[in-house]
């Protein structure tokens, strides 16, 4: 009796797996089903051809600008209304929209000469370069262009802006500076006088002091960041 019962202790029994198949089985379906429901569609509407749209609402057809402003090492590639604009006079018929002042300069040459001694810690001649590189951008052809538009566009205040992959953050800050705000006149022709412009000013109810406040005049002072492709 007492080696049949050591017998019966080592014996093994086969794991039923039938109770595990049957959860498997109902919860495939459930998987499924939860999968319909995190579809993403697409809807696209278009307008019917040759004829008018009619609505409850007041009918809206002015034209957008839709102000885009590209950063590159030849200068600003300016796109309004869905169109890149064609060079400016003395710019290549090839190139930007506003080319960079001296075209013999090799932008990115300088620009990388500038990261390199920021990088290797020496930030004084980094900033050097830098400058050097700004300066040789047109900011002030740009402020021009941008207050043409704002004269055509005068509720617009959106701009996107978007830049090279090698393009330093520096510059796009320069042209949200130059983007941002009305100068004393509408347009320069010197670059000293742009530079020593001050901003123009309106009175704007503040809501927390309860009282009108002395404000910039908003040129263009919503910019969004778009990735260039």
């Amino acid at each position: 009796m007492a080696r049949k019962k050591r017998d019966e202790i080592g014996q093994t029994e086969d794991l039923d797996l039938a109770p595990f198949m049957n959860l498997v089985i109902i919860l495939i379906p459930l998987l499924l089903l939860s999968i319909v429901f995190m579809e993403v569609a697409i809807i696209q509407v278009q307008m019917p051809l040759g004829g008018s749209a009619t609505t409850d609402s007041e009918e809206i057809d002015e034209e957008k600008l839709d102000l885009s402003i590209t950063m590159s090492n030849s200068g600003f590639y300016i796109s309004a209304s869905g169109a890149i604009l064609p060079p400016i006079e003395g710019c290549p018929t090839e190139g930007p929209t506003i080319c960079v002042k001296d075209q013999g300069l090799d932008m990115e040459t300088l620009l990388d000469e500038a990261r390199q001694r920021m990088l290797a810690g020496n930030l004084e001649a980094g900033e050097d370069r830098m400058e050097q590189a700004l300066l040789n951008y047109n900011f002030r052809e740009l402020y021009n262009m941008l207050t043409g538009f704002k004269a055509d566009f005068p509720d617009e205040e959106a701009v996107r802006l978007s830049a090279d992959s090698d393009i330093p953050f520096a510059l796009t800050v320069r042209v949200m500076d130059v983007s941002r705000f009305m100068l004393e006149e509408e347009s320069y022709d010197d670059d000293e006088a742009f530079w020593a412009a001050t901003f123009q000013t309106e009175m704007d109810y503040d809501e927390e002091t309860g009282r009108d406040v002395e404000r910039p005049v908003v040129l263009f002072g919503s910019p969004a960041f778009a990735v260039h492709q």
